[in-house]
């Protein structure tokens, strides 16, 4: 096994002497300000116009990339169908089949203060910084996929090997700063083509495949069908021509020389719907985690122990990375690697940290600790809850029945429990099961087969028709693994069992009970509203959208989701569903007033402003819309002095110039520095418009992760609307319930 540690200085106090111990955003910062760039830009005429299908956004982007290479200078997009560039753009570029031709409209000077000239800053840095990465160090078309060529760890010649990957987002600071968050991970090449690896004749593994670029200019992928009947020179009737005719111009021109002398035979190749021919030559195995564990296991040991780096890693690789940049041409920048807070200004969220409510309104500062030492806010009263189990594990009922009693007697919150059995084997044995479950049960724990156990034993998995039957009747479910199961009994689990915890804080809520609320939430909202588009993963088109409402005590009221045709667009008439749904029905049916709504749309609010505003129109209240972006946010972490460890949960950095503020919402003192799954993500929250400024938003978003009933012992990075919005477009999906249903309380959870 080779390691290698990030091309860096080795850990001394020494290296980073010049960084005070404190909590920061890892974010390089550029050396001067951006307040003087002055760019021409362009109009893009397209022959025959851009098709009704395309996105003319992704068509600029492709346009501006061409540009970019055909002119030698940076190019980058600046709104549909225009471009910006320093200096003078004058030929065309074919662009998805069509020629575009840019034609100038006037020069401008970028002021970072506006928010649009920002958004073009951003992208002419972004194609800037393409030419100051090395080509001689990494491989990279894009600056969202920069691969090192030396590999950090790797195994032997036929082996596998870990390349660092850097992902770089690029933001201006309101005062021209420029700001880049590296998001550092490692990609799995394949150390040897097939040719190494198999003789002709051998046995070839059914394994998914990809073409060597290094050799092989066209990408690709596909699954191993065997070898062929052809060499790399026979003429194949089908193609029309030998493959070593077909690799002219394509393939290394020495390569395909020295092979067209050898004439080695070719191997099948299933790519899509079709089989091809192709040279075992250009192949490696494609790094799936499955075909990586089977053909090389100490490899996929170590890849697994080290995916998750931890601050001070991602740190090292970041600087890194920053070290190795030339100066970005045309505008004259080099980056420090920071870390730097700037613009930002820190917030402790968590300084009175007493904001969550127990029984008897006694107040923690954990979920977890107040669950276990206080007990539950409200408990459903007198309820009911179905325990169902297989008929074959009757021992394992007759063991959790009165652990559960007991759990639920602990923490505040007793239930009648009653066991039900079910019958394993063919589907048909689930669906009648929700009718001889009694009409007054309020949840019901279903105890199922472990995941994959029942391909095992040749029955179908009861999983999903229990769900989906039991709740089409009303009752929401608890579903536990047989494993887990049976590792509750064994370990005669209590609340302070953090498992058991979440099932039992769960089971409360389900039911219709309060495990905790937020005292004093920051601000005057008196409703959230999580919003959530869903699109086809294949289509890129929207699918389904989807809301959540959440009251300023955190309780859960309610969620719906709907679905969508073919092609349709996300449209108000959605948000109008939603709003009457939830949103009036709360306030009618509660008797409260809503005086101010805060919209939390998943993602980028921009791309369907227009018809939130309209769908809100209504609504005779102040809204607050703001984006929650969840993905690719800048990590934060704590400095000691000598090294970078996890956070303490509860750290804001708002920047109120561009009304926004990445929230470190997951940490300590939940998870420790050994922490196996790496430096937590953050989430982004951008205030669009409102009368609540984003300090306060801010807030408001953190202490709502901090009220996800369903996991009392450690809490989500994000905030519960914009969670269990999601979760309803999940549930719909799988049809446990219609669309157009309004999901009662916290089901989904």
């Amino acid at each position: 096994m080779t390691n290698r540690s990030p091309q860096t200085n080795s850990r001394t106090p020494e290296r980073q002497a010049d960084i005070n111990p404190g909590t920061y955003v890892l974010h390089g910062r550029g050396n001067r300000r951006l307040t003087d760039v002055k760019v021409n830009r362009y109009e893009l005429r397209v022959d025959g116009g851009v098709e009704n299908h395309w996105d003319s956004q992704s068509f600029t982007s492709s346009a501006a990339y061409y540009l970019d290479r055909t002119h030698g200078t940076p190019v980058a997009s600046a709104g549909p169908l225009s471009v910006i560039s320093v200096t003078g753009l004058s030929k065309p570029v074919n662009v998805w089949g069509k020629r575009v031709t840019p034609v100038k409209t006037e020069t401008v000077q970028l002021d970072p203060k506006k928010k649009r000239d920002r958004e073009h800053l951003r992208a002419f840095v972004q194609s800037c910084l393409r030419r100051a990465v090395p080509d001689d160090t990494y491989a990279y078309k894009f600056i969202n996929d920069i691969v090192r060529n030396d590999p950090a760890f790797s195994t032997g010649t036929d082996g596998f090997a870990a390349h660092p990957k850097h992902e770089v987002k690029v933001q201006i600071a309101s005062d021209g700063t420029v700001l880049a968050h590296v998001e550092s991970g490692y990609s799995i090449k394949s150390k040897s083509t097939l040719d190494n690896l198999y003789s002709p004749g051998s046995q070839l593994p059914n394994m998914k495949v990809a073409h060597d670029t290094d050799r092989y200019a066209k990408e690709g992928q596909g699954w191993l069908k065997g070898w062929s009947e052809f060499n790399y020179t026979d003429y194949i009737r089908d193609v029309g021509s030998s493959i070593a005719e077909l690799h002219e111009g394509t393939a290394d021109e020495d390569w395909r020389q020295r092979l067209i002398e050898e004439n080695p035979r070719l191997v099948k190749v299933k790519y899509g719907n079709m089989v091809g021919n192709q040279l075992p030559h250009f192949l490696r195995l494609s790094p799936r985690p499955e075909q990586v564990q089977r053909q090389d296991y100490d490899f996929f040991s170590q890849f697994i122990s080290r995916r998750a780096m931890m601050p001070d890693e991602k740190y090292d690789y970041s600087k890194s990375f920053f070290e190795s940049l030339s100066r970005l041409p045309v505008i004259d920048l080099e980056f420090e690697p920071g870390p730097t807070n700037h613009p930002y200004k820190r917030i402790n969220v968590r300084e009175q940290n007493t904001r969550l409510v127990f029984s008897d309104d006694q107040q923690s500062n954990t979920p977890s600790g107040g669950l276990r030492e206080y007990g539950v806010y409200a408990s459903p009263g007198r309820y009911r809850v179905g325990l169902l189990m297989p008929s074959q594990w009757e021992e394992t009922l007759q063991k959790l029945t009165p652990l559960l009693v007991k759990g639920l007697n602990n923490i505040g919150a007793p239930a009648g429990v009653t066991g039900y059995h079910y019958g394993l084997g063919d589907i048909s044995n689930y669906t009648p099961v929700a009718h001889e479950i009694r009409s007054e049960t309020d949840a019901v724990v279903a105890v199922v087969p472990n995941k994959g156990a029942a391909d095992d034993f040749g029955i179908d998995d009861p999983h999903h028709e229990l769900k989906r039957t039991l709740m089409r009747k009303g009752i929401p479910t608890q579903m536990l693994q047989k494993s887990s199961a049976q590792e509750l009994i064994k370990q005669r689990a209590t609340p302070n069992n953090d498992k058991f915890l979440n099932i039992l804080s769960a089971i409360v809520a389900k039911a219709g009970g309060t495990p905790w609320q937020v005292d004093s939430l920051p601000g005057e909202t008196d409703a959230f509203m999580g919003l959530d588009v869903t699109r086809d993963s294949e289509s890129g088109q929207h699918s389904g959208a989807s809301a959540s409402v959440v009251l300023a005590d955190g309780t859960t009221f309610a969620a719906e989701s709907t679905t969508q045709q073919g092609g349709e667009k996300f449209a108000a008439r959605h948000v109008e569903q939603f709003v009457r749904d939830l949103v009036v029905d709360f306030a009618e049916g509660q008797e409260r007033e809503i005086n101010r709504v805060c919209i939390m749309r998943d993602g980028k609010v921009h791309e369907d402003i227009d018809a939130v505003r309209e769908g809100l129109s209504e609504l005779d209240a102040e809204i607050d819309i703001v984006g929650v972006r969840k993905r690719g946010q800048p990590r934060i972490a704590d400095y000691n002095g000598t090294r970078f460890k996890i956070a303490y949960k509860g750290m804001a950095f708002v920047d109120a110039d561009r009304d926004e503020a990445v929230i470190h919402g997951f940490g300590k003192p939940e998870i420790r520095d050994d922490n196996p799954v790496g430096t937590p993500q953050t989430f982004k929250l951008v205030r669009h418009s409102g009368p609540t400024d984003i300090e306060t938003l801010a807030r408001q978003a953190y202490w709502l992760s901090e009220v996800h009933v369903g996991s009392p012992a450690k809490s989500p990075r994000l905030p519960i609307p914009i969670e269990y919005a999601d979760k309803a477009a999940e549930y719909v999906r799988k049809e446990y319930v219609s669309p157009g249903k309004v999901i009662k309380g916290p089901a989904y959870i």
